[in-house]
């Protein structure tokens, strides 16, 4: 059955985040807010060469997920968990080289910047099909279990992708297998510009768990504490050797689903109630009620974040981009002068 309601055990995992993991957390989905605002400019401007999903809103669910996972972990993230990134440790400049597509990227340019992948940090290149990484997640949880470690694999998806079969074949072979893998699904309601109900006849899909005999829980994805409790309980889970767990994160896009999509149809009042719960103004409270951060503090990782994206966008804009030849690398198996290529 679905749970709604964080369990007792769950609560302690949140006791033992101190005031500067809480204050990182902040500071990371500040820093995601910003990063996208600065990208979304350089769209306006027409300087930006590939398209983005814009996270704003969302940024609780990538670094509530990611927050204090092992560097054995692997992360395989969605369209919308760009925090997912900054959470496992990618840096300002190796985003904005990834967003525009240069030769300092991680791919010498062949990569967008939300399917590249990081190897060293634990990110595992996303497919560009929708709901495909829910099956390549179980195969890395697979290996995962065959090499008898206890790392897990995190696996982002959005509400649309839980409709498609990759969604069911994956989560039927992982709890077959038992393999350790989280599933977190960012269900921000909306089918990009229809609302999910149009293509789901379920409220929660939480509530498909039970189908494949694995725990489903549904979680405030604007709480940034409510997710990481409920995926540190699951990683827990995993690690222990009891299999998969679903998470349904319910949460909102603040922007429209793609940049040059003006029309919104969204209803205006459903927006003004979810912009009221901005994940990044809920955990600045808490921290202001618990006395970890004041105003002074926020402006200063304000100042922070502002200079990281400036300097970091002059050297992204300062390198070239990449060799045509580029193109070729890291594509076939063997050589392109052994093909005749």
């Amino acid at each position: 059955m679905t749970r709604r309601q964080p369990l007792a055990d769950e609560m302690s995992h949140r006791d033992a985040l101190t005031a500067d993991y809480l204050r990182e957390m902040y500071r990371l989905m500040l820093l995601g807010r910003r990063f996208t605002e600065r990208a979304l400019e350089l769209a306006a401007e027409q300087r930006l060469p590939v398209g983005m999903h814009p996270s704003a809103g969302q940024e609780a669910v990538g670094v509530g997920a990611c927050f204090r996972l092992r560097p054995g972990d692997w992360v395989l993230p969605s369209l919308r968990t760009t925090e997912a990134f900054w959470t496992r440790g990618v840096t300002v400049l190796q985003m904005f080289n990834a967003i525009m597509g240069n030769a300092g990227s991680v791919n010498a340019g062949k990569e967008s910047f939300h399917h590249s992948g990081y190897p060293d940090l634990g990110i595992l290149a996303g497919s560009a099909i929708v709901g495909a990484q829910i099956p390549q997640a179980v195969g890395v949880a697979w290996a995962i279990k065959m090499k008898r470690i206890d790392n897990v694999a995190v696996c982002f998806f959005g509400d649309g992708a839980a409709g498609r079969g990759d969604f069911h074949e994956g989560l039927n072979l992982a709890s077959l297998l038992k393999v350790p893998v989280v599933f977190v699904c960012e269900n921000n309601l909306y089918f990009q510009t229809v609302p999910a109900a149009v293509g789901q006849p379920i409220e929660d899909i939480a509530d498909r768990a039970a189908s494949y005999a694995m725990p489903g829980q549904v979680v405030d994805g604007q709480d940034v504490l409510a997710v990481y409790d409920a995926v540190q309980t699951a990683v827990a889970r995993a690690r222990a050797g009891e299999g998969p767990t679903l998470l349904e994160c319910k949460t909102y896009r603040f922007l429209g689903h793609y940049p040059s999509m003006l029309r919104d149809d969204r209803p205006p009042e459903e927006i003004a109630h979810w912009t009221k719960r901005d994940p990044i103004s809920i955990l600045g409270r808490h921290l202001e009620e618990l006395g970890h951060q004041d105003g002074a503090a926020v402006e200063a990782v304000e100042a922070a974040i502002a200079k990281e994206l400036d300097d970091s966008l002059r050297e992204c804009e300062a390198t070239p981009f990449a060799d045509a030849k580029q193109a070729f690398t890291n594509v076939y198996g063997e050589p392109i002068e052994a093909m005749g290529l």
